[in-house]
């Protein structure tokens, strides 16, 4: 591309027909059949974001050194972005638009830069409005229960959420290891609440210390989110001699002895996120685990990140592999294994397994975990609560149950996902009570923004640079102890990191449109730009000269 001719006075400017008068009399703009329209639209980080994360503006807030506006940014959809800066699979990553011009952005990393810096400075959720007097109760304090409690009270509701456990956080605190979430984060993140007058009244279970109907009756609406605790059943002989994934995972989070696994040759079986944070547990405390696939590595549910992970703790994985028996021998477990083929895809678009005829084969093992899934416990609700294939029920939109009033969702309605997705449903049927609570209408259609792809970026306006990267311990370090494997940005790398983002759709005052404008119909009022219509031709320059994709040419025909 030929360089730019760059004047740095006047006099160096060619000679030109120069007007000694205003030339702001003939209003030019009854030319033009199209115009330029300003306006933010969505980046495709935001779009991915479960949560609909403004991501672009609290990197400008990163970028101008202000964190306080960049919280701001953040808690107005994200809760808890310290948890989810470590532990979301980061789908707002996957459509990066800068991925196409070098690397991705770290978005998570910025995220949890950002969580940290909350928690150090302490909480200051602003203007929270008056209390309504209307009183919600939440039964369960997993990602789900506590986003619901946190999105209530910013409608300015008063919350109360019960949790069966002695400590609220759920699977946040006896699912996740501490390795990728130290317990002392989750503490940190839900003083929040209890600073914005949220009660939290722990050791009380559904249907034996609360109950559904009584709750009904002393609260104006009620939210279920317990989540997803019950191992699913794999059907096998001998099923009873394996241990639950789960509930190994609840052990050792709550700090219960674990020597009798050290030293031991341990089966995993499953390919999931479960299966991936047993193993990887398991040979930080000693273990010799290894994972027991039924299809290959291709089709695992588990996150790449994770998969990677545990592969490069040296964990051997076993794929094509299902076990069909296990037998309790002298304290030890002979587990029958069968080989299998891939044959069509299923349902879950993956290819379904086949038992091969004849390749059954025996393995003996100290101890064998079954993480294949978790569903929720059905027998804890009545009838009417469940749907048609007999299962908690609840309006994926909206979280609303067929009892009224009463509100579920998060792994207890969908099945086990991610944390962010357990907030994101959360959020939905927070909006959702609150519009219940004032007798509205709840079923609300949202039209959602023009999303700007990587074709409309000026990528010439923009430097290549690599992806920044968090500092992580090596793999003979991590598998040692339970210390937080991955480390915070410091100040230098966030910055650098922010400063590489697009800022797709989103105006942060570069100027092109104004410096290119050939009519000075671009006019700049409380730092943006704005069209004066009076005098624009609508040429279109500065639609093809904005670097984020912000300016539209709209027909007027």
């Amino acid at each position: 591309m030929a360089e730019r001719i760059r004047y740095k006075n006047i006099d160096e400017i060619p000679d030109v027909a120069l007007s000694t008068g205003t030339t702001r009399v003939l209003k030019t703009g009854s030319w033009r059949n199209v115009k330029p329209v300003i306006e933010n639209k969505a980046a495709p980080c935001l779009k991915a974001c479960p949560l609909g994360t403004k991501i672009p503006h609290y990197f400008y807030w990163i970028i101008e050194k202000d964190l306080e506006k960049a919280a701001d940014v953040l808690l107005e959809r994200n809760p808890f972005p310290a948890i989810t800066g470590r532990v979301c699979p980061a789908f707002c990553q996957i459509g990066c638009n800068r991925k196409r011009f070098d690397e991705r952005i770290s978005i998570r990393e910025l995220e949890r830069y950002v969580g940290d810096y909350i928690i150090k400075r302490g909480y200051k959720i602003k203007e929270l409005p008056s209390d309504t007097g209307k009183r919600i109760a939440v039964i369960g304090s997993g990602p789900a229960g506590m986003a619901v409690a946190y999105f209530l009270r910013r409608y300015g509701h008063s919350v109360t959420i019960f949790e069966r456990e002695s400590k609220p956080g759920g699977v946040l605190r006896y699912g996740i290891p501490s390795y990728r979430l130290p317990k002392d984060i989750l503490d940190k993140e839900f003083e929040m609440l209890l600073n914005m007058g949220i009660k939290i009244e722990t050791n009380k279970e559904l249907g034996k210390d609360v109950y559904l109907d009584e709750l009904r009756q002393k609260f104006d609406a009620v939210f279920i989110g317990i989540g997803a605790w019950v191992e699913k059943r794999m059907r096998m002989e001998g099923e009873e001699n394996l241990l639950s994934g789960v509930h190994f995972l609840k052990d050792v989070n709550e700090g219960k002895e674990t020597s009798k696994f050290k030293g031991k040759k341990v089966a995993v079986i499953g390919a999931g996120n479960v299966a991936m944070d047993v193993v990887r547990t398991l040979k930080r405390i000693g273990a010799e685990p290894c994972i027991l696939y039924r299809r290959t590595e291709k089709e695992m549910p588990a996150l790449e990140e994770e998969r990677e992970k545990a592969k490069a703790d040296g964990i051997p994985f076993h794929f094509l592999t299902l076990p069909i028996k296990a037998e309790n021998r002298n304290g030890k477990i002979l587990l029958t294994n069968q080989k299998m083929k891939l044959g069509e895809p299923d349902k879950s678009g993956r290819r379904r397994p086949i038992p091969i005829e004849g390749s059954e084969f025996q393995e003996e093992y100290d101890f064998v975990i079954k993480a294949i899934g978790e569903e929720a416990d059905r027998k804890i609700l009545p009838e009417e609560y469940l749907g048609e294939d007999g299962w908690p029920y609840a309006d994926k939109k909206t979280g609303a149950t067929k009892v009224e009033g009463v509100f579920a969702g998060g792994d207890f309605i969908q099945g086990p996902s991610t944390v962010v997705e357990a907030e994101a449903w959360a959020q939905r049927a927070a909006r959702s009570i609150d519009r219940f609570l004032k007798g509205e209408d709840i079923n609300v259609k949202e039209i959602p923004p023009r999303t700007v792809s990587f074709m409309l970026i000026r990528t010439e306006y923009f430097d290549k640079a690599p992806a920044i990267h968090p500092q992580e311990l090596s793999v003979e370090e991590r598998i040692k102890s339970f210390e937080e494997e991955v480390k915070t940005f410091s100040e230098e790398m966030a910055l650098k990191e922010a400063k590489r983002c697009f800022s797709c759709g989103y105006c942060n005052s570069c100027g092109n449109c104004y410096v290119y404008c050939p009519d000075m119909s671009i006019l700049w009022k409380d730092g943006k730009p704005v069209v004066d219509y009076d005098f624009c031709k609508g040429c279109g320059v500065c639609a093809s000269e904005c670097p984020r994709g912000i300016i539209q040419m709209v027909s007027e025909i």
